[in-house]
């Protein structure tokens, strides 16, 4: 007897409604160092975001989430009595730990019963939280989970390095449950590969040489470049490949949402993995960091017209994942 297929039952997303433009003042600092290195080096690697939206002063990353997990609920026609157990990450989190995930669950208003599971691998969270839910609804340990990340990072950038141009935040969540016959979005099957010997190439961590007190992110500089132009822009086509190859599965059959850290990298992924249809919403909503596939889905899943959709994040640490659904 084969497994019961599990299915994304519902979708929601929450973005802060404050705007923040290309002409922003905070962007100064960037403006004269790319000037200074003449448009070369990380500047000139971050491009293409029209927009980003920001959390104004007293506004939550948890509550954000919670609105994005609360549409998910409401769209998968549960109630959060019937979520029993939260996959997801908050991240930068108000505290080192524990991670504001659990600020979700409150907020939310889940019961005790339901279980709370931080999953902290930037930027592919939302995707190994899918993973994780399937794993146990395939077990026999759960009916319903959802899935919710938020991605607050824009407090944490160091306005003087390129990546920082194009962070925006955000917050997205799945419902993950058993497929019933109507189900658009079965899932099929995933794929990771770990490049642990660019450990420490990208990270999040006090910096004393900028100046800054708090954490900030930041890409070493040969490391963190080889990295981003080796593996960050053709470990995801190869990724994809790979999967799709498994289940003869062709590109033409395909809508792809990727992780949105910066056209380069997209525009090389389109050309290289040739979906049918790549959406993003990245022009609006700048880099979300892990919150952008889920915030993509959410908007767009109404609107799927391929056979399969394919999920492709990468991360720091390092590691990629990509995810097979059947529409």
């Amino acid at each position: 007897m084969s497994a019961p297929e599990c299915a994304l039952l519902g979708f929601g997303a929450a973005v802060p409604a404050q705007v923040r433009h290309n002409d922003d003042p905070l962007f100064e600092p960037l403006r004269r160092a790319a000037a200074a290195e003449g448009g070369g080096g990380e500047h000139a690697l971050f491009y293409g975001s029209r927009e980003r939206r920001v959390l104004g002063q007293g506004e939550s990353l948890s509550s954000l989430t919670a609105k994005a997990g609360a549409a998910a609920i409401a769209d998968a026609g549960l109630t959060a009595a019937q979520v029993e157990r939260l996959y997801g990450y908050l991240a930068v989190s108000e505290f080192i730990a524990p991670n504001q995930i659990y600020a979700v669950h409150r907020e939310l208003g889940l019961g005790q019963g339901t279980w709370v599971v931080p999953v902290n691998s930037e930027f592919a969270n939302f995707l190994m939280g899918v993973v994780l839910a399937w794993e146990a609804l395939r077990a026999g340990s759960l009916r319903h989970a959802l899935v919710a990340v938020g991605s607050a990072w824009t407090r944490n950038m160091d306005y003087s390095q390129g990546h920082s141009h194009v962070i925006g935040e955000g917050a997205g969540a799945a419902v993950v449950g058993f497929a019933g016959a109507d189900s658009r979005c079965v899932l099929v099957d995933w794929a990771a590969d770990t490049f642990s010997n660019e450990y420490g190439a990208m990270v999040l961590t006090v910096r004393p040489e900028s100046g800054l007190a708090h954490p900030t992110y930041g890409i070493s500089s040969a490391e963190g470049i080889r990295a981003f132009m080796s593996s960050g822009m053709d470990g995801p086509p190869r990724l994809v490949a790979r999967l799709l190859a498994k289940h003869g599965v062709s590109p033409d059959e395909v809508t792809l949402i990727s992780h949105q850290a910066t056209r380069k990298l997209m525009d090389h992924w389109a050309q290289a993995i040739r979906p049918r249809e790549y959406l993003d919403t990245f022009e609006d909503y700048g880099n979300m960091v892990h919150a952008s596939i889920p915030v993509t889905l959410a908007r767009f899943h109404r609107e799927l017209r391929t056979k399969y959709l394919v999920m492709v994040g990468l991360g720091i640490g390092a590691h990629q994942m990509a995810m097979l659904v059947r529409v």
